[in-house]
């Protein structure tokens, strides 16, 4: 087994974790996507892929340089605040750090049995034995003239 590539900080996955709880709270039984590991996961989801990577690190620093100091302690908000400022300063990396956000939390197999998806198969009951053919059915095409001649 390979070891996780640290592609985020630590600081990063901190503040990451923090812009993922406040972009998807706790709500009932279902953790916040922070609070879930979301920023692992994100930092995983990212290691392979360096067009989305770019993306992700200029949303966080663009928020630690709205926030002018630690975006996790501040209360929510604060941050939800500093969130709409940095989405309307840069909204094609903000939208991607949202986008990333809902991947990694909306596929975790744990938040899904939490929100109760279960994923049906295509044909439950399998693939059904199709009724006889009716050859009745071709007895107005037998009776006409052949339209087509042989070679």
């Amino acid at each position: 087994m390979t070891a996780e590539r640290n592609i985020l900080s630590d600081p990063q996955l901190r503040l990451a974790a923090a812009v993922f709880d406040v972009l998807i709270p706790r709500e009932g039984n279902c953790p916040g996507a922070g609070e879930m590991g979301g920023a692992k996961r994100l930092n995983a989801a990212i290691a392979g892929r360096p067009e989305i990577r770019r993306l992700i690190v200029d949303a966080l620093e663009a928020i630690a340089a709205a926030a002018a100091g630690d975006f996790v302690t501040m209360e929510n908000h604060v941050q939800t605040e500093i969130l709409g400022v940095v989405e309307s300063s840069d909204p094609h990396v903000f939208d991607e750090l949202v986008k990333q956000a809902y991947n990694v939390y909306y596929t975790d197999p744990d938040i899904r049995r939490l929100i109760g998806f279960t994923p049906e198969n295509p044909q439950p009951s399998g693939h059904p034995k199709p009724e006889p053919f009716d050859t009745s059915l071709l007895d107005g095409v037998r009776a006409r003239n052949r339209a087509w001649r042989r070679v």
